[in-house]
């Protein structure tokens, strides 16, 4: 079963790339999706959460835009909610994988912006990267319901930039404003792995993420 990771910065396209893959019969995994559905439902997650950010709530709920500023502009916001959140999420990733295996499906991917930091990469048998020149990607970010150059600015002062993000990319997709080209070079990435042998996954995963800043990469190369 090949493993696909799917990554980029903020904004760049990745949920269109994984959107292209479903519609061609690829089981999808998003994270940021799952996340949500961790926050929305594990009681567990959400009581921690809590105890630590008690003002977050709004209407009975985990309210994210609010908890995203309380994360993003403390000293160590970020590192106690991954903390909190990245144990469950690769458990559900693991599940997700075992699922897919089951059933024998040749090509899974999973949906990462934090792919590389967190070391996830190792686990793929190849990584796609959604690469979208930043003025586009600035103007579809701010769209978003709460979204602010600051905030923006902040998120990506936790990411790796492009230039090192295509150091560790098997496969690099444009997509900026036109979608075929992008649709056309996930048709081919899917064909060019249909013919070669498919890899066994020996249900190696890990129980949490830990950010490594850059750094080398053991994953073999296809």
């Amino acid at each position: 079963m090949w493993i696909i990771g799917i990554t980029g910065a903020i904004g760049a396209g990745k949920s269109s790339l994984s959107k292209y893959l479903k519609s061609l019969g690829v089981p999808i995994h998003s994270s940021d999706k799952e996340i949500h559905l961790l926050l929305e439902k594990d009681l567990q997650v959400r009581e921690k959460i809590i105890k630590l950010w008690p003002n977050i709530i709004r209407q009975g709920k985990i309210d994210r835009e609010l908890l995203g500023e309380a994360v993003l502009f403390s000293p160590n916001g970020l590192a106690q909610l991954e903390k909190i959140l990245y144990p469950r999420l690769v458990e559900r990733q693991k599940e997700f994988l075992r699922k897919n295996q089951y059933l024998n499906k040749d090509i899974v991917a999973l949906d990462v912006p934090l792919l590389f930091e967190v070391g996830l990469d190792r686990y793929c048998h190849c990584v796609i990267l959604a690469s979208t020149p930043s003025l586009i990607r600035k103007e579809r970010v701010l769209k978003r319901k709460g979204m602010t150059l600051e905030k923006l600015k902040a998120f990506e002062s936790q990411q790796l930039n492009d230039r090192e993000r295509r150091k560790w990319a098997d496969y690099i997709i444009p997509c900026g404003r036109e979608k075929g080209s992008a649709l056309k070079m996930i048709k081919d990435i899917l064909e060019t792995l249909s013919l070669k042998k498919s890899p066994i996954w020996q249900g190696k995963w890990p129980k949490n993420l830990r950010r490594n800043r850059y750094g080398t990469r053991d994953r073999f190369r296809y």
